[in-house]
């Protein structure tokens, strides 16, 4: 019967597949269970945190911006005493320029007069110029907006009016939604950075106090300053890609000058003049790099950081790394069966294989004068762990991109074949790495804590073409760009 069948049904013990939804479904439950206190007591410590930690409190008053809070209607500075007084109706515009310095030098924007005071905010949501488009009449930076929208913050975050006039950006950068404010350096326990928007006027602010993370120091802060201190942004994948191709094409075209020698089956002097000149200048940049950090200002492991940031995304890293792919393809092309370096170092006995492995290690480590050795253990190999999949999919790329090419109907070991192999590894190995080793540097700069893509995510909005262009292009064909060594080692060298 029926009632029989259940009575039988209910009898039977749970199949395995059963047994194992079960057990995910509990993992699952234990898991949410155990996140939940955590995010109630984190988004708990923010509402507690609305004028700061308390070792640390938003200040109240900033009396050093009182000479750029003016009314933009008569130019009329603030009334606001030496003492720090309360502000009067004139002011209705904090004026902040050269907020981008690198792309838009010299533009001015009208930021809410209580701008990071008070309170915790994330008062960068809406403003100019990185975190929301302006879309009304004129520029936002002259008198044009309506009064209304003028003054306090509260005015453009609740005024209907005043949110349409700003249009926060599709794909907000990770630091616009964090809140933070002003705070006294002499009362704060809490980590502090000096005011990039106000260099000179004695200001500090705090993203900890808030209970919020200070992405602004490692996201635009540092893409910023990497131009104007070491010529050096994260390069777009169209860049990488462009560059990995051209250097792979004026390798075969070097590689015809074995055809001027009588010996043809081995590395021609020119090819060997082109390693000693790549090895030089690599370690010259390398060593110029290192000397542009300021190792003094912040403690050793943000330095180091921040200079691990700068050379993976240098032309140091990435030609070292082509130069391992240019030494692949002679390996393939057997052009390493005799003597490559001086005698005393590649003695009588060595194989291919062995002359291989000492070039590549030549270049890829100690090229960078032993420094991403370093960089391997601190960066690469956690990274390795954590995004395992993605060291996975380029390995695999490594190993099909011969099979790529000969199903275009292309010969591999052809000439034009060999380019588009090298270009395609090359290609892969630098982004690879690169994104590898930023995404630790991003983790160790505290955006684990967006989530587990949450770096990778961060990675690829920060490579951005305009971002590049400017630093690289922005003066056009001139004296600046002939002498930008990163950008001629990734095209020319």
């Amino acid at each position: 019967s029926q009632r029989h069948s259940w009575k039988l049904l209910m009898s039977r013990p749970p199949s395995r597949r059963c047994r194992g939804y079960g057990r995910r479904v509990i993992a699952a439950v234990l898991v949410l269970a155990s996140a939940l206190p955590k995010a109630w007591a984190e988004t708990k410590d923010r509402k507690q945190r609305k004028t700061g930690h308390v070792s640390c409190p938003c200040l109240d008053h900033l009396p050093q911006l009182a000479n750029v809070t003016v009314n933009s209607q008569s130019n009329q500075k603030t009334a606001m005493g030496p003492s720090g007084g309360g502000r009067v109706d004139v002011d209705d515009c904090l004026n902040v320029e050269n907020v981008d310095r690198l792309q838009r030098p010299g533009e001015k924007y009208c930021y809410p007069t209580d701008y990071g005071r008070q309170r915790c905010e994330p008062w960068d949501h809406d403003l100019q110029p990185f975190c929301a488009a302006y879309t009304g009449p004129g520029d936002a930076g002259d008198a044009r907006l309506p009064e209304s929208c003028k003054g306090r913050f509260v005015a453009r975050k609740e005024e209907p009016e005043c949110q349409e006039l700003f249009e926060p950006e599709a794909v907000a950068l990770p630091w616009c939604s964090q809140s933070w404010c002003y705070v006294d350096p002499e009362n704060c326990d809490l980590p502090i950075s000096q005011s990039y928007y106000f260099p000179g006027y004695g200001l500090w602010y705090s993203y900890d106090t808030c209970a919020s993370r200070n992405y602004f120091e490692i996201w635009n802060m540092v893409q910023l300053e990497m131009c104007q201190r070491f010529s050096v942004v994260e390069k777009p994948y169209i860049i990488m890609w462009l560059s990995c191709w051209t250097c792979a094409f004026l390798q075969q075209v070097i590689d015809t000058t074995r055809k001027l020698e009588e010996q043809q089956d081995r590395l021609g002097k020119w090819q060997r003049a082109y390693l000693g000149v790549q090895l030089l200048v690599l370690v010259t940049e390398t060593y110029n790099n290192i000397q542009r950090v300021p190792w003094g200002e912040r403690d050793f492991w943000s330095n180091y950081n921040l200079f691990v940031y700068v050379f993976i995304n240098s032309s140091v890293f990435v030609r070292a790394t082509m130069m391992s792919q240019v030494v692949w393809d002679w390996y393939e092309a057997r052009l390493l069966k005799f003597p490559v370096l001086p005698y005393q170092i590649d003695g009588k006995g060595w194989t291919d294989e062995m002359r291989f492995f000492i070039l590549v290690c030549i270049f890829q480590f100690m090229s960078s004068l032993g420094v991403f050795i370093i960089i391997s253990m601190t960066h690469l190999l956690p990274a390795l762990v954590l995004y395992h999949w993605i060291f996975l999919m380029v390995a695999a790329g490594l190993v099909k991109s011969r099979l790529w090419v000969a199903m275009l109907g292309l010969d591999p070991e052809s000439r034009f074949g060999r380019a588009l192999v090298m270009g395609t590894n090359s290609f892969m190995s630098c982004m690879g790495i690169q994104v590898l080793v930023t995404c630790m540097v991003r983790t160790y700069a505290g955006e684990w804590s967006s989530g587990y893509f949450g770096p990778l995510k961060n990675d690829f909005l920060v490579r951005r073409l305009d971002v590049w262009y400017s630093c690289h292009l922005g003066h056009g064909v001139s004296k600046k760009m002939l002498m930008d060594q990163d950008f001629i080692n990734l095209f020319v060298r």
